[in-house]
């Protein structure tokens, strides 16, 4: 009984090392995001830096491991706050199951 109780825990422990293998870097990406778009969006508060807020967020979402496309990445003012919004998506591929997880990132800081 115990063999069967010590290979039945390290089952247990290797599908969770498998699950957990695939789902951490999505999530870890996603929590690395938030102080990007943040700094995104205090950028694009400026005057005419939109762009530039743009593009820099694309290359540092790229620098992580995401490829965001630009139409991926908003950019706008709702009242006195600029919004910068990402939204992505990663596909998981687990042996019997496939999955894809969605994110969203939205951040705003003051217009000028």
């Amino acid at each position: 009984m115990s063999r069967l109780g010590i290979l039945l825990t390290l089952a247990i422990l290797g599908g969770a090392g498998y699950v957990g293998s695939k789902l951490i870097p999505p999530y870890w990406s996603y929590l690395t995001m938030h102080e990007h778009v943040k700094e995104a969006a205090m950028a694009a508060g400026r005057r005419g830096r939109e762009a530039e807020a743009r593009t820099e967020l694309i290359a540092r979402a790229k620098s992580i491991g995401l490829m965001i496309e630009d139409e991926n990445v908003e950019i706008g003012q709702e009242g006195n706050l600029v919004m910068v919004r990402v939204r992505w998506t990663v596909p998981l591929d687990f042996r019997l199951y496939r999955t894809t997880l969605r994110f969203e990132v939205e951040k705003g800081a003051p217009a000028p």
